[in-house]
């Protein structure tokens, strides 16, 4: 029987949608993998890892969401007793996608027995519950306790006051949906039609330049898509609203950007900051509650092209040693994740079908990018 949402987890619908009804762990959860020495007994502890999540606040967290008592949120501890075996990164990408959390399932934590006191670790937790600046202070007391340490700071002070907050979140005044369309405009047609099933995903990598701006970075997708894909665009893009960033939890709304056919450079960064700007002071709304923008997208095929500040997880340089994890299906036709967060240094994944993009197309994307934003002499 599928765990349900609670009616006002309003914040959360879609993610929700996602995983109860598409089945997209994969590509939706956060998780991590690095490795390094773990104290021998936290390895062993399944009741001490509860705890800890327990005490972050998680699994309060998640009964807020679903309808299950927080006694029976599920937090799974799973050491592995086969060593790790040949590439590490191959390892955890098979076990993550295979290991979908349940939608009862607030965290799993699993490690591999590496020689010399080592250990491979992968971590998930439930996106309805964190977002990524969440992840980042939940992995800084996961590593702690992994280590034998007491969890850095307050455990749980991010989501003291969850329940009251989610409720705060559904009050927000929503935005009239007319009043939307109208500041979007006529919609564009695509050039290149979007694929409509989920698909398998293959990504590449680029190095950014120090001091990218979100602006810029959306600026240069757009720069490297426009003469390749042809036709218009509806970029996607994530937006927190500064009075819910720092507190524990998923509220963030997915925004359109409207790109028609033609001269990329009238979108400049200062177009997509006063663009963002104009959008995000229109009320609470999501892409999804917006018929026009579903429509471009089911019927009309439009990509599903996403551009996203996001979080690798990169451990605390000297301690670990960060094991990056793949997804092996993806819902979008191309995402550009772009990570400029300490211990740095930048880093940009391109996510993407490769239905949607062949090699050769892929390379030429990325090679207009790095000219734009690339660390290796890229121009402002």
């Amino acid at each position: 029987m599928t765990t349900r949402l609670r009616p006002g987890a309003t914040a959360v619908r879609d993610i929700y949608s996602f995983l109860a009804d598409l089945g997209m762990d994969c590509d939706v959860n956060p998780c991590t993998a690095f490795a390094g020495t773990v104290d021998p007994a936290r390895a062993a502890d399944a009741a001490g890892w509860r705890d800890l999540v327990t005490r972050l606040g998680l699994t309060r967290a998640l009964a807020d969401l679903v309808e299950v008592a927080e006694r029976d949120v599920v937090v799974t501890f799973a050491p592995r007793p086969e060593p790790v075996i040949g590439d590490p990164a191959e390892l955890v990408t098979g076990y993550h996608n295979s290991h979908p959390l349940r939608l009862d399932e607030a965290a799993h934590l699993a490690l591999w027995p590496a020689g010399d006191g080592e250990y491979v670790v992968f971590v998930k937790f439930s996106h309805l519950i964190v977002d990524g600046t969440d992840v980042v202070d939940l992995l800084r007391h996961v590593r702690a306790w992994l280590r034998g340490d007491e969890p850095p700071g307050r455990p749980g002070s991010r989501y003291r006051h969850h329940e009251r907050t989610v409720r705060q979140y559904a009050a927000l005044p929503a935005a009239d949906p007319d009043e939307v369309v109208r500041a979007l405009g006529d919609l564009p047609e695509p050039g290149r039609k979007g694929i409509p099933t989920i698909s398998a995903s293959d990504e590449r990598w680029l190095p950014l330049r120090a001091g990218v701006t979100f602006d810029e970075l959306l600026s240069a997708v757009t720069d490297a898509l426009l003469p390749v894909l042809g036709g218009g665009l509806i970029l996607q893009y994530p937006y927190s609203r500064w009075n819910f960033a720092t507190k524990g939890g998923y509220y963030v709304e997915i925004k359109p950007l409207v790109v028609r056919a033609g001269d990329a450079a009238q979108y400049t960064p200062e177009h997509f900051a006063k663009t963002r700007e104009a959008q995000e002071a229109l009320g609470r709304f999501t892409m999804s509650d917006i018929g026009a923008l579903a429509r471009a997208f089911t019927r009309g095929r439009m990509p599903r092209i996403v551009v996203s500040d996001t979080t690798f997880m990169r451990p605390e340089p000297g301690r670990w040693r960060w094991i990056p994890v793949r997804s092996a299906r993806v819902f979008e036709d191309l995402k550009f994740l772009a990570d400029r967060s300490w211990p740095g240094p930048p880093l940009l994944r391109m996510q993407y079908k490769p239905g949607f993009l062949s090699p050769g197309t892929a390379t030429d994307v990325l090679y207009r990018l790095e000219q734009r934003i690339g660390a290796s002499g890229g121009t402002p």
